[in-house]
């Protein structure tokens, strides 16, 4: 088992700066590049992240369904429960119609 003999200031020899690692003086600077990153990223308003972007949103009915960011698209309107029994009664009959055997080729 080969050991490293530790470096006099406490330090592993071979970690890749040394110097920059022990010194204190380069951490602080590092912080305050790193705290004046973030605060150029801030707004003018400290608490501006927590509020909500648009708060006057208007109220829009539940069976409204608008478009976000798309313009109005032409679909039909959502089945009614009559539409509903005609079409599972149709997709049955269509069922039962694929399951008969084929009848043979001549």
């Amino acid at each position: 088992m080969s050991t490293v003999p530790p470096h006099p200031g406490g330090r592993v020899r071979g970690t890749p700066f040394p110097a920059a690692a022990r010194s204190r003086r380069w951490r602080a600077v590092l912080a305050l590049a790193v705290l004046a990153g973030l605060s150029a990223c801030a707004g003018s308003d400290p608490l501006a992240a927590l509020a909500p972007p648009n708060p006057q949103v208007p109220e829009v009915a539940p069976d409204q369904f608008p478009p976000v960011g798309a313009p109005p698209s032409d679909r039909a309107a959502p089945l009614t429960p009559e539409g509903q029994q005609k079409l599972q009664k149709d997709l049955e009959r269509a069922a039962r119609q694929q399951a008969r055997p084929l009848p043979p080729v001549q």
